[in-house]
């Protein structure tokens, strides 16, 4: 029977395999853009969440926001 560990270890030896060896200062060059990414992703949150006070929902505000680019 499979366990969580065994399938944890070979998922993750499958990972290492794919990626390769990497340096350490190479890292950066792929964690950076995510941070980037996920920093953009939540200003955006933010500020659709602070226009959905103004209007009945959020889904009205992202079609606000759709329609007028300027506002996020």
């Amino acid at each position: 029977m499979l366990d969580i560990k065994t399938l944890e270890g070979w998922l993750w030896e499958a990972a290492c395999k794919i990626r390769g060896e990497i340096d350490a200062p190479k890292y950066k060059d792929y964690i950076l853009p995510l941070i980037f990414l996920k920093r953009l992703s939540d200003v955006y949150d933010d500020e659709v969440n602070k226009l959905a006070g103004s209007y009945e929902d959020k889904e009205e505000a992202e079609a606000f926001i759709e329609a007028d680019h300027t506002l996020v």
